[in-house]
Formats: structure tokens, C-alpha cells, sequence
């Protein structure tokens, strides 16, 4: 659930909805943590593999 969250957010401030800097310092620092984590691990590419066939 929490990175659906995290995906809700970066999709509402690409789109210039909220800006990061409208969340608490908190968020500000656990949302940075945790988007540098993921592009560390490959970020949204390594989630589908090309080669399955299906969805699941």
C-alpha cells in the first residue's frame, strides 16, 4: 500500500497538483529516502518483466 501511495504522490506533483514541499518535513525526507531507494533498485522498470505473458 505505501507505494501506491508513493506513486499517487509523485503522479499529483508531476501534474502540478501538490508540490513535495506542501508535505511536512517529515514526508518531504521519507518520500526522498524512499524514491532514492527505489531508483537505486532499478526503479518502476525492474516491476514488469518483458517476458511473461500475462498480467499475473
Amino acid at each position: 500500500m505505501i507505494r501506491v501511495l508513493d506513486d499517487l504522490i509523485q503522479v499529483l506533483t508531476q501534474k502540478g497538483v501538490i508540490r513535495v514541499t506542501d508535505l511536512p518535513p517529515a514526508a518531504q525526507a521519507k518520500l526522498m529516502d524512499r524514491t532514492q531507494a527505489r531508483e537505486a533498485l532499478g526503479g518502476l522498470s525492474q516491476l514488469i518483466d518483458e517476458d511473461e505473458g500475462g498480467l499475473i
